[in-house]
């Protein structure tokens, strides 16, 4: 079995790209709009589901039981997760323009932290008097992808059964509710949010589970290179249609995976820990943090830099500190990019 891969970088390239993007979207600073036009956050982030249901199906397989497998889900996502939320809750403290006891008692305040902790962001994602000079108010607008995440880990262990004895088919009807479920809201729905509707763990499903197919089915991982070739051609033939969201969850996931699995060197970055997770959630609040001391308005360069210098370090300490701890050495070890052959019928 080949045990080099390059997962790590790959999704450090992704975390990377979803940080410049959020530089320009979050401060809408003309200088550095560029960033969201030559780079795409939305592939980004997609690519994320594609390589996580890869790497979970893979930590499913190999888990001992339906307990250990959650309890390796929880190690890996939640104390990232909550010392980014007690992060931003101690940011709107210091940065408040109400006085602390009245924002404390706020009723924002309380609704923050309790949606938040839930995983629920999109219920309350900002802070009563934080950053309302912002052209951006959100403490972390990362964290919605957190409860579509956490939503297919526990999908999974349910459908990967189905997915070993008939692959095609099952990842079939998946890309189908996903297609409809986003065609619905992006253009028949006409009621509120419905941009944030069509983003959720529905449409993510087909990524997600494309990378879940590529890891249980031998048959579809041996044609990758042939599906990624084929799928960007076409993709790049609808890319500016209106169907171009029925070709992306193969597209995309296939180049992703490709580049993880087929480059033919590694490249290894796993001496500075697993930053990419940190990366994608300690970026925002940063961006917004050097926003609202006017660093993006003096030079949209140097609060870009410092965006990044700050990130790293943070998501570095937090790997070393803190998630680290939460893992077990031994369950952390990088999964074969050969998937178990498979029994199934198609």
């Amino acid at each position: 079995m080949n045990e080099k891969n390059n997962f790590d970088i790959v999704r450090f390239s992704l975390a990377f790209i979803v940080m410049l993007v959020h530089s320009a979207e979050v401060t809408r600073n003309a200088d550095i709009r560029f960033l969201s036009h030559f780079l795409n956050s939305d592939f980004a982030v997609r690519g994320f589901f594609a390589i996580s249901g890869f790497l979970i199906a893979k930590s499913y397989l190999r888990s001992k039981s339906l307990t250990s497998y959650f309890i390796k889900r929880a190690q890996r996502i939640l104390p990232a997760y909550i010392f980014v939320v007690i992060l931003c809750f101690v940011i709107g403290m210091c940065l408040t323009t109400l006085p602390l006891m009245d924002f404390l008692k706020n009723k924002e305040t309380i609704k923050y932290l309790l949606a938040n902790f839930s995983f629920l962001n999109f219920i309350q994602a900002s802070l009563p008097g934080v950053f309302t000079s912002n052209p951006n108010q959100p403490m972390d607008g990362s964290l919605w992808t957190i409860k579509a995440e956490l939503t297919l880990y526990v999908l999974l262990p349910f459908i990967i059964p189905l997915m070993k004895k008939s692959p095609l088919k099952v990842w079939s009807i998946i890309f189908v509710i996903s297609c409809a479920w986003f065609f619905y809201f992006t253009s028949l729905y006409t009621g509120p949010k419905a941009d944030t509707l069509a983003k959720q763990f529905v449409s993510l499903s087909s990524f997600f589970f494309f990378g879940s197919l590529l890891a249980v089915h031998q048959p579809t991982f041996d044609r990758l290179k042939e599906i990624t070739i084929v799928s960007l051609v076409l993709f790049l033939l609808f890319k500016n249609t209106d169907y171009s969201f029925i070709i992306e969850p193969v597209a995309f996931s296939s180049v992703v995976i490709l580049f993880c699995t087929n480059l033919c060197k590694e490249v290894k970055i796993s001496q500075y820990g697993d930053l990419s997770y940190g990366m994608y959630l300690y970026h925002w609040p940063i961006i917004q943090v050097l926003q609202h001391f006017g660093v993006f308005n003096a030079n949209a360069f140097l609060g870009l830099g410092l965006t990044i210098v700050i990130t790293l370090a943070l998501a570095y300490t937090s790997w070393n500190v803190l998630e680290s701890r939460f893992l077990k050495r031994a369950h952390h070890t990088q999964p074969s990019i050969t998937p178990p052959t498979s029994t199934a019928r198609d």
